[in-house]
């Protein structure tokens, strides 16, 4: 019972505090929800349709499909502690390690979610909503990058429905600072923490850095397990190493280091998640992003 009540107040801890956590909470459309290990038919062109006269011919149209597969995936992080730490530090050792995992865990998904140069690895992670979507340069002023944002789902022909902003925490302040020529707040819907942009919610995550991204949560394939496995061992022994090169299909020599000859204590963190876009127009990115909190136009 302790070991499942330490993983459900993980879960409820690391949750919030993901880009992906943020979906489907409050105002915020979702992301929409498929399984693993699945094949996803999807229309890549559309058929045409013509008016026939009286004993004419119908002509032919044709549609173009390609198959989205969905894979497992899974990101997980290791913290040793020494048991010294645990034995005198408690019960602060338990949060310490929590925070440890937490940020890892957090870091990995909030950047590979939304970095433009993560490319899928097959059979490994996927590649970010961004990856691969022409960015539109920033002119500089809010208002011109949301309509070129805009744009980019009007000339797809894309109803964003339930479009969603991300922007960094940078972004959101400099975007809630700014003031017009009667001193007025420009976005007073804006804080530090999000609010609404546009008419539209916003998810602040300093992991966006200098981009502006809209996306259309429907059309973001989501597979996610729910929940973030936590497992603790004295017995194990591990590589040392940030980049460790195990692997047990082709196991190579390396060097390990015992648990239980160092007095120490590893807990691993895992979550199955995997994501793809359902269309490369969901996804409408503005880059080199600096507002700053002056006048607006």
């Amino acid at each position: 019972m302790e070991y499942q009540e330490y993983a459900q107040d993980f879960v409820e801890y690391l949750r919030p505090q993901t880009i992906i956590g943020r979906f489907g909470q409050g105002n915020i459309p979702s992301l929409r929800k498929v399984p693993f290990n699945i094949r996803i038919p999807a229309q890549t062109s559309g058929g045409s349709a013509s008016w026939v006269g009286q004993g004419k011919a119908k002509p032919l149209t044709k549609f173009d499909f390609e198959s989205i597969t969905f894979s497992f995936a899974k990101v997980a992080a290791i913290a040793v502690l020494t048991d010294e730490l645990i034995r005198f530090s408690n019960p602060a050792a338990d949060a310490l390690v929590r925070n440890a995992l937490a940020e890892a865990v957090i870091a990995r998904l909030d950047t590979d979610f939304i970095s433009p140069s993560k490319a899928e690895v097959a059979n490994v992670s996927p590649a970010s909503i961004t990856n691969g979507i022409t960015a539109v340069p920033s002119t500089g002023n809010p208002d011109d990058d949301a309509a070129a944002a805009f744009g980019v789902f009007v000339a797809a022909n894309l109803q964003p429905n339930g479009a969603v902003w991300l922007m960094s925490s940078t972004t959101a302040l400099a975007l809630s600072m700014r003031k017009n020529a009667l001193g007025q707040k420009e976005y007073p819907e804006m804080t530090l923490l999000g609010g609404t942009f546009q008419g539209l919610p916003v998810i602040v995550s300093q992991y966006v850095g200098n981009q502006l991204v809209l996306v259309n949560a429907p059309d973001i394939y989501l597979a996610d397990d729910g929940g973030v496995a936590v497992d603790m061992s004295r017995e194990a022994s591990l590589e040392m190493e940030s980049d460790p090169a195990g692997d047990s299909i082709t196991p190579t020599g390396t060097e390990l280091v015992s648990m239980f000859q160092t007095n120490s204590v590893a807990i691993r963190a895992e979550r199955w998640i995997n994501w793809k876009r359902r269309r490369t127009a969901a996804v409408a990115v503005i880059s080199g992003v600096n507002y700053g909190a002056g006048a607006g136009s």
